[in-house]
């Protein structure tokens, strides 16, 4: 049980982690403005999966 529980706390570290390094190598590369940009347009994508996979029929 407490196994299973610090595997899944590792993997959502692991996720966030590399989400900062991918904002922050945005940032680097194209500034502020396209950082945001590209994160917008990456959340918007996100969301319609999430809506699709909700509303998809079984």
């Amino acid at each position: 049980m407490i196994r299973r529980v610090m595997i899944q706390l590792c993997r959502c570290l692991f996720g966030l982690s590399v989400l900062g390094l991918h904002v922050l190598v945005c940032y680097r590369l194209f500034g502020l403005v396209a950082t945001l940009v590209i994160v917008g347009v990456q959340v918007l994508v996100a969301a319609w999966i999430i809506y699709i996979k909700i509303r998809a029929p079984d």
